[in-house]
């Protein structure tokens, strides 16, 4: 079961792409395709991993743009959980390989969104920096993994990185924390089990970055680490 539920998550990617790039050839550079085929690819992978969403504040989704919007990154399946909620107004960040990917990788850079060369430190900084001068400009969102990359034993957090916070403190913008419940019921590629079931999403309330500075960049990471943690041990229970 669980491959075949893989290969129908698999084509519906590539229709849900296909529609994206059709989108960006009249609408190149629009970050609200982002959640155009968020919504789209999150419709039907949904329904095919048998999942039941259950979201919780919802009030935070919108009230705080422009932001940060930082949230755990689990596996491949966070696409289709987080994309049912995905903001309008909001552009991703992802390692600049990303481009490579077939269909996906031509939606990504269609839509506006931005990539960074994590194997160059200086680069990576410039990457942010040039986020940040886009949020303030252009008033659009950014959504990042703070944690880099997935963390596959599905409990509690990886180490974050400093890049969402610098972004965030240096345009001055507050960060909005969002929380998945443990995928590894859902998913569980070591038992080679795909049994659906409940996935619990909740949206903090926002982390101010008023008046903050460079100096402060780790506090506010630790702060936010902090409030994720306890609300992902705390929908992990209620899952269990």
């Amino acid at each position: 079961m669980i491959y075949i539920r893989l290969i129908l998550i698999s084509l519906w990617l590539v229709f849900s792409c296909v529609i994206g790039i059709v989108l960006c050839l009249v609408r190149w550079g629009d970050s609200n395709l982002n959640a155009t085929f968020s919504r789209i690819f999150s419709w039907g992978a949904i329904r095919i991993s048998k999942v039941e969403l259950v979201i919780e504040g919802k009030e935070h989704l919108y009230a705080h743009q422009p932001c940060v919007y930082i949230a755990n990154h689990q596996s491949g399946l966070d696409m289709a959980t987080f994309g049912a909620i995905y903001p309008r107004g909001t552009v991703l960040t992802g390692k600049k390989e990303i481009v490579y990917v077939p269909f996906f990788g031509l939606f990504f850079l269609g839509a506006g969104n931005i990539r960074i060369d994590r194997k160059n430190r200086r680069k990576a900084v410039q990457s942010l920096e040039e986020a940040g001068q886009r949020v303030k400009k252009e008033k659009k969102s950014v959504w990042i993994f703070p944690e880099g990359t997935r963390n596959a034993t599905g409990k509690g957090l990886l180490p974050f990185k400093r890049g969402p916070f610098y972004l965030a403190v240096s345009a001055g913008i507050p960060i909005v924390p969002i929380v998945s419940s443990q995928l590894g019921e859902i998913v569980n590629w070591k038992k080679k089990t795909f049994r659906g079931g409940k996935v619990f999403i909740r949206i903090l309330e926002p982390i101010s970055t008023a008046g903050k500075t460079a100096a402060d960049v780790d506090s506010v990471l630790k702060e936010a680490q902090q409030k994720m943690l306890e609300a992902v041990l705390s929908l992990s229970e209620r899952q269990s």
